[in-house]
């Protein structure tokens, strides 16, 4: 018995068979299908969806993958830069890389959402370059954007806010406000918000039933405050055609604009507490095309909206669902809050799926940034030293320390350079290809990596010679005493790394502040069984629950639900999910 790749699931008219999210013959139940050829689901750490069902993945670091309905999905992925964010609009995809550039994913047509040089011949097939600027400005780099029906918008890292759109002839955008933080948009909608670094809150454009939240309904053509709120206090904001919603951090939901769309049965020109969530914690939020969708902190979907046989709706497209309903979730994430959860939409379907929480990399990043627990040195030209973790490094580049130092001495790395390359050994972090293939080649190492560095952890799982440490484990849970003066034969040995330990389980880092450096074990004294601790150790490594014939699934399940606060392992951790899944299998 293993871990299965997590699952992604849809609802609405995204093939033949389905034609409603709800079917209001079974209590308004969405109909959730698994989409089953998306490989790797557990890597995904956005999904975007526009019109006609198609929908954009991005995942891992750099990796996307564009899916449409009765074609072969397409894969890309942006040479020299690392994803920061994707969105989508009707007809584009864009996505904002680390370094400021934007690119776009487009569809073959006369009309487009940026200011591409040739949207007549831009397609599906190739992502582009954005051109926003002129040479003159061509330093100037965004920071966020949001997609707003047929329009974007984006904030520079100078805090300059931009319409990217009109002036496709001209590919410039026009910088109409200063000191702004953040923008808010949506995938209909003919109006944005933005926050100040003043902490206010901005909005324009069509107020057509208030859903400007502004305690009016005219047009507003330049931007205007929105009274009564600060921008400190908004988790997540969205316009869309005729209503807007708004989170707060602490989680409640506010609604204003047109009935049936903003929450209420009665339209509402400022934003306003929805009754029905008011007991609620909302920590995601997503409104498609007249509809929106809010998941609790406890996992609980709430639906409202209308459209026609896309989403809560008859037939007919009749509103029928004016406030929040509660909505059930796929079996998998019933009653499961420990499984963080994502929801989005497009104009035709809904996407639900897992939180990306990769600890494995977390932990490893931390472990470079903090520079603790290094046991050795990289030393190269001109004095420069980087405190290193010996068995990392080693396993990542199968080379050793001196032959490392040897390699790179030969040219001359600046130390910059040598810290972008420790941090794709620490957590497979490229930001700069050519340099990246540069050191390589020094390594006489083959570019691309042959492999990820959860592949190089599991690969240093099965390196038995290397491991440097012993946990003892005593598989006496009826024996309570510490007793120093115990017969080492009395437990069970489970080989490690340190390093491992170290890394992943903040009650080890505390154990070991407490024993000298020369040790070479230390005891367990949890009173799980050695099978538990092993899969646990395994899963240090690998971030994978695996469970073979020979293990008592339900004794391992019960002895690891509580291993995340026992060993104060990362709060993201995915183990609670994994034996989820494993107990949905029983």
């Amino acid at each position: 018995m293993t871990q299965t790749n997590t699952q992604i699931f849809y609802s609405g008219k995204r093939n033949n068979s389905i034609r409603q999210l709800f079917n209001q013959n079974e209590n308004k139940c969405p109909r959730w299908t698994p989409l089953s050829k998306i490989k790797n689901a557990n890597k995904v750490r956005k999904i975007v969806s526009g019109n006609n069902q198609n929908c954009l993945i991005w995942k891992g670091t750099n990796n996307l993958e564009f899916y449409q309905p009765n074609n072969e999905p397409k894969f890309f992925t942006i040479e020299k830069e690392e994803i920061k964010d994707i969105q989508s609009g009707y007809s584009t995809y864009l996505i904002l890389t680390k370094s400021g550039k934007v690119f776009s994913l487009a569809q073959n047509c006369s009309y487009c959402e940026v200011p591409l040089s040739d949207p007549q011949s831009s397609t599906f097939e190739k992502i582009r370059p954005v051109p926003f600027f002129n040479k003159k400005e061509n330093n100037r780099k965004v920071d966020t954007f949001a997609m707003v029906g047929w329009s974007n918008y984006f904030v520079c890292k100078d805090g300059r806010l931009g319409d990217g759109t009109s002036n496709q002839s001209k590919n410039l955008p026009i910088l109409i406000f200063e000191n702004v933080t953040r923008v808010f948009g949506g995938v209909q909608g003919y109006s944005f918000f933005f926050t100040t670094k003043k902490n206010d809150l901005y909005v324009a454009g069509a107020n057509q039933s208030g859903c400007l939240g502004i305690g009016k309904s005219t047009d507003q053509k330049s931007p205007v405050k929105v009274p009564n709120w600060k921008a400190e206090d908004i988790l997540y904001l969205q316009t869309n055609d005729n209503y807007s919603i708004l989170i707060t951090k602490e989680g409640k939901t506010y609604g204003c604009g047109i009935n049936g769309l903003n929450g209420f049965t009665t339209n509402k020109s400022t934003f306003t507490e929805i009754e029905e969530l008011k007991n609620k914690k909302v920590v995601e939020y997503f409104g498609g095309t007249r509809i929106s969708l809010a998941l609790t902190n406890e996992n609980e979907l709430f639906g409202w909206g209308f459209d026609t046989n896309n989403h809560p709706t008859d037939q007919y497209g009749n509103i029928t669902i004016q406030t929040p309903h509660k909505f059930n979730l796929p079996k998998i994430f019933q009653n499961n809050p420990s499984i963080k959860l994502k929801i989005t939409c497009g104009t035709q379907c809904v996407y639900l799926y897992p939180s990306y929480n990769n600890c494995l990399i977390q932990d490893f990043q931390k472990l470079f940034e903090s520079k603790i627990f290094y046991d050795s040195k990289l030393s190269l030209n001109e004095n420069i030293q980087f405190p290193i973790h010996k068995i990392i490094v080693e396993s990542r580049t199968n080379l050793q320390i001196s032959t490392i130092e040897d390699l790179l001495n030969k040219e001359s790395f600046s130390k910059q350079e040598i810290l972008l390359f420790l941090k794709w050994v620490y957590f497979d972090e490229i930001t700069n290809v050519e340099l990246l293939k540069r050191i390589f080649n020094s390594l006489n190492l083959s570019y691309p990596p042959k492999n990820t560095f959860q592949k190089d952890l599991h690969d240093l799982f099965n390196d038995e010679d290397s491991k440097d440490f012993t946990l003892l484990i005593k598989n006496d849970e009826d024996d309570d005493d510490e007793d120093d003066d115990e017969d080492e034969d009395e437990y069970e040995e489970i080989p490690v790394h340190k390093i491992i330990l170290l890394t992943r389980s903040g009650l080890f880092r505390e154990m070991f502040e407490n024993i000298t450096e020369e040790s070479k074990s230390v005891k367990d004294y949890s009173g799980k069984s050695i099978e538990s601790i092993e899969i646990l150790i395994k899963y240090f490594y690998t971030e994978k629950i695996e469970l073979t014939a020979d293990h008592d699934p339900l004794l391992v399940i019960e002895e690891l639900e509580d291993s995340i606060e026992y060993y104060q392992l990362n709060e993201n951790s995915n183990i609670l999910s994994q034996l989820n899944e494993i107990k949905n299998k029983l």
